[in-house]
């Protein structure tokens, strides 16, 4: 009998879980206060950016959507950070709203595991601690095996202009506001958070010659790694850079009690990365001005996002603010900038799967779990969706206690830690630290970056998603290919070597030093000013240097190499494709660095391995802290890793931990 999954909410988080588990095979049910809303961009309606980016890969990397979403519907791309190291390379994409909402809706649409139902569910029915149905705002009933909360800032939200309140979603959608109580009576602590939005303009408003075009990248590097970028042809928009002035913040300074950030009318917590026009003008009060970048909301809408200026500022106050930036003089306003309140639980009540500890088969992602941003809930959702439909019940489960495991451990899916990717690290940072803000990923954020770059998230993940069932045998062959492919010809670099007639005029060029004798590729490689795109051109004349090589294209020995034959391995750099090529040159530039952190990194593994009783009883532990004993009951840490991340947890805690363990207590 298939596993019935209702999903609470269409946004990023919602979409992904759905997809997920209905991909495994369970019947899904998604419920949206609005069909019309499903994948909705409140605010900016670009996906990725710093960090960002890297979770949009790895969300692709597992088989979820977001990726090919924003390839389908991108109307600018760029690669940021690019003067800096791969570790923090990022993707950012602009996306054309309409499209890609239509775009996500039709997929779940056209997903024979999932049933949309315009409705608002108002309460999780348990029985004996146990999800067992849902009931709607209509009355209606709904069976189901688990449920995943993705509520993101429609939970009994208001929003705030100035002194006007409305008690809406995002942009005057329906709010929800019948599950917050209910969901104090499962047991949650409710906190109230905020984010907030910029307002829209019209385009004829602006005057783009007083501002600098910001044009997308000509080389279009696609979030999925089965987007092929020949695939990708079509013009992209350019969006503007401005700057806000000191009649800017005078304005602001002199308006500021009336804005419901500081008229006391909002009570929850901001975002601190992504401050308001007010925030930006009172906290950084020494800045003469703070960039404004205007940017198109679609190619079917004249309708302009001011990235840059959220506020929450009365709309008469808006439009002068607004009209004192250079370009914006005669702007008009179509849709007033507001602060949004919402509600979201403490994520640490949940475990690694996002499974709540005391209630079986209740899963939460996205902002109800106290994170911000369209990625962030994103990844939340795939892997809540993938527990959900994965999990087999357990009947050792103690409610409050670890006894049986989360969602994973009752399954064969592998769990993601900080060690494989930036989703471990936003799960681990949410459910173990908890946050008394909207958190949002940064680079900063994973102590393994160099490890868990963007353009490897395949290389690290997609054999999880194979293993899961979430990535198709195809796809999976793919990767095996391109996996070979890189081993191959890392090989084959660090084997060969090249003489100065061969290389110096090349090295000229591109102002490096001439080589004097024989030199091994990989080290040309590691110098910084060189590319092994520059040795392209030669790679050009096969046999140039008098050599055949055995060099075969094989894959694996699960995959046979599909027909091909032998390859010179000077052919062999020139035909291979780009993410192969540009996999090889990162791992040998990079190659010392790297390993270090993968030394680290297994270190942190065996550290993780090491798992704690689940039924052990920290107030037995005489030698633990009141504080440590405290939070270790509360939060129940897996492992010894887990605990070791844990606010109030001192190393002295943990040897005194170990040390209990060792001798056998629980």
């Amino acid at each position: 009998m298939r596993k019935k999954i209702v999903v609470i909410g269409g946004g990023h988080a919602g979409c992904e879980a759905a997809l997920a588990a209905a991909r495994l095979g369970a019947d899904v049910t998604l419920f949206a206060l609005s069909l019309d809303s499903i994948a909705n961009l409140p605010c900016n309606p670009c996906i990725g950016g710093s960090a960002k980016g890297h979770l949009v890969r790895e969300i692709d990397a597992l088989g979820g959507q977001m990726g090919k979403a924003i390839d389908a519907t991108f109307i600018q791309s760029r690669m940021l950070n690019t003067a800096k190291g791969p570790a923090v390379y990022s993707l950012r994409a602009q996306a054309d709203k309409k499209n890609y909402m239509a775009y996500m809706k039709r997929v779940l649409e056209n997903e024979p595991n999932i049933s949309l139902v315009e409705g608002e569910v108002v309460e999780i029915i348990t029985s004996e601690k146990k999800v067992t149905d849902v009931r709607t705002n209509f009355g209606g009933i709904f069976a189901c095996d688990a449920v995943i909360v993705c509520t993101g800032t429609y939970l009994n939200a208001r929003c705030l202009y100035g002194e006007t309140v409305t008690h809406t979603g995002p942009g005057g959608l329906k709010n929800a506001t019948g599950l917050s109580e209910n969901l104090r009576k499962l047991g949650f602590e409710l906190h109230r958070f905020k984010t907030g939005t910029p307002a829209r303009i019209h385009r004829r408003s602006v005057d783009f010659s007083k501002m600098s075009a910001q044009h997308g990248d000509d080389k279009i590097v696609p979030f999925s790694f089965e987007t092929n970028p020949a695939d990708i042809v079509r013009e992209q928009v350019p969006c503007h850079l401005t700057y806000t002035t000191s009649a800017t913040h005078e304005i602001i300074r002199a308006s500021i009690h009336r804005s419901a950030m500081y008229s006391g009318l909002i009570q929850a917590t901001g975002t601190r990365y992504c401050p308001s026009i007010e925030d930006k003008i009172v906290r950084f009060a020494d800045k003469e001005r703070h960039p404004v970048f205007i940017e198109p909301e679609g190619l079917g809408t004249l309708e302009m996002y001011v990235q840059g200026m959220s506020s929450a500022l009365p709309a008469d106050v808006q439009l002068e603010v607004y009209r004192s930036v250079p370009g914006l003089e005669n702007c008009e306003i179509m849709r007033p900038a507001y602060a949004i309140e919402y509600d979201c639980i403490d994520a640490t009540r949940l475990s690694l799967s996002l499974e709540a500890k005391h209630v079986r088969g209740l899963f939460f992602a996205g902002q109800i779990c106290g994170s911000s941003g369209y990625e962030e809930a994103a990844a939340q959702g795939l892997v809540a969706g993938l527990a959900a439909a994965a999990a087999a019940p357990s009947a050792e489960w103690e409610p409050g206690t670890n006894s049986g495991g989360d969602a994973f451990s009752r399954s064969r899916v592998p769990l993601i830690g900080r060690a494989d990717g930036y989703i471990g690290v936003l799960i681990d940072d949410l459910v173990t630290k908890g946050t008394r803000e909207p958190y949002r990923m940064m680079t900063s954020r994973a102590e393994y970056r160099l490890l868990l770059r963007q353009d490897n998230a395949d290389l690290r993940l997609t054999p999880i998603g194979f293993a899961a069932g979430l990535i198709p045998r195809e796809r999976y062959e793919k990767f095996l290919e391109k996996s070979a492919a890189v081993d191959a010809l890392i090989k084959f670099l660090k084997k060969h070597t090249v003489s100065p007639g061969d290389v110096n005029e090349i090295l000229v060029a591109k102002g490096s030093s001439p080589i004097k004798s024989g030199v091994k590729l990989a080290e040309l490689i590691r110098r910084p000013e060189l590319s092994l795109r520059d040795l392209r051109p030669w790679g050009l004349c096969p046999g140039r240097m008098g050599e055949q090589s055995a060099f075969r294209r094989t894959t694996s020995p699960q995959t046979p190499a599909r027909g091909r034959g032998p390859l010179d391995p000077l052919t062999l750099l020139w035909e291979v494709s780009e993410d192969v090529l540009e996999q090889a040159e990162i791992q040998i530039k990079y190659e010392g660095y790297i390993k270090m952190q993968l030394e680290e990194a297994e270190a942190f593994r065996k550290i993780e391995s090491k798992a704690l009783p689940p039924d052990i009883d920290y107030e037995k532990i005489s030698g633990l802290r009141i504080e440590a004993r405290q939070k270790l009951a509360a939060l129940r840490p897996i492992n010894f890793g887990q605990a070791s991340r844990v606010t109030g947890v001192s190393p002295a805690d943990l040897s005194v931990l170990a040390v209990y363990v060792k001798a056998g207590g629980a």
